[in-house]
């Protein structure tokens, strides 16, 4: 629990007021323990009943004394505790307004529903690429930590239209349905392709049999972070050196070599050219690793293979090279110098 010494150092002072008063009131006026308790609530509250009032000059005197700090002391917490109220309440309003405000603004973003382990992992990758995101989160101590990192969070349920729809869905290129529920996030799969069918959906499954449904659901593609997990434990075991060079690759943002997806556009000067006579290796330096088309994956591909309208060039190399590749995938012929 957060501690605030301010209001436990007001309060303990209160508390010595009182109970000073109290053995005064006691000592000058020979009250009881509850007829002084009685005489200095009501004094310092400012009530005032007047069943008791002190009758010795040294009994006036100190309870004017102890008036003139306790009262002022007790206006003081009060004023600070209307403040805090007040301006926490006003700040986290015009927090909440000023996020919403971002959010509306936002388009192409990625909506990442849950923010758990899996979660979180995918919004550190999203703010090292420096992608735009939201997140929906249901638990209030997540978003409270996440909007104090600066992260946009909505906090809510993720299986909602309404939610959904405030985080932008209907112009988000992409969904990540991270909870920790199978059932909620084909639910979430289902609602998002309904909401926006272009959306790209990336799903988390727990058990092996939901990855069907999920994708009947509408994810494009669904992810088993326990299995992936095993997987890569027993790779990295058997093939130690090659696991370490492609996490370099995939997490290192220092690192020189990166591995990017680049689109062949309508009027590339590279289509219909095979890659042989592309000469992109020559002219680039980035290299060819696979070629995505229509949803296929032509791994390592020959020297003859021709390169076609809206193939997905996934090469590797340097961020200057990369840059280079996809100038040639985006200009024409007659453009080229």
């Amino acid at each position: 629990m957060e501690r605030h010494p301010q209001w436990e150092r007001l309060l303990l002072g209160i508390l010595v007021i009182v109970l000073i008063g109290i053995l005064g009131i006691q000592f000058f006026e020979g009250y009881s323990f509850l007829e002084a308790l009685w005489f200095i609530i009501v004094s310092l509250t400012t009530t005032g009943y007047g069943d008791y009032v002190p009758v010795t000059t040294a009994g006036r005197i100190f309870v004017m004394a102890l008036l003139f700090i306790g009262v002022g002391l007790i206006l003081y917490a009060f004023g600070n505790g209307v403040a805090v109220i007040v301006e926490g309440k006003l700040a986290d309003a015009l927090g909440r307004k000023g996020m919403r405000k971002r959010i509306a603004e936002l388009e192409g973003h990625i909506l990442i529903c849950g923010a758990g382990r899996v979660g979180r992992q995918v919004i550190q990758s999203l703010k090292k690429e420096k992608i735009p995101f939201v997140v929906i989160e249901n638990d209030v101590n997540i978003t409270r930590e996440l909007r104090e990192q600066g992260v946009l969070v909505l906090e809510g349920d993720a299986t909602a239209d309404e939610i959904l729809l405030e985080a932008g869905i209907r112009k988000a290129r992409g969904l990540i349905a991270a909870l920790p529920s199978d059932a909620d996030n084909v639910f979430v799969s289902l609602t998002g392709k309904e909401l926006n069918p272009n959306i790209i959906i990336v799903a988390r499954a727990n058990r092996d049999e939901s990855e069907s449904k999920l994708i009947r659901a509408g994810a494009d593609k669904v992810i088993a972070p326990e299995a992936i997990g095993g997987r890569r434990m027993a790779v990295s075991i058997l093939k130690p050196v090659t696991v370490e060079f492609v996490e370099t690759i995939m997490n290192s943002r220092g690192t020189e070599i990166e591995i990017e997806e680049i689109m062949v556009s309508d009027c590339s000067s590279l289509i219909g050219k095979t890659l042989r006579d592309s000469r992109i290796k020559d002219q680039t330096g980035a290299m060819i690793i696979a070629i995505m088309r229509e949803g296929e994956i032509i791994g390592v591909p020959q020297a003859d293979e021709k390169i076609k309208p809206h193939d997905l060039l996934i090469a590797i190399g340097t961020r200057n090279q990369l840059s280079l590749l996809e100038n040639l995938a985006v200009i024409s012929e007659s453009k080229e110098v």
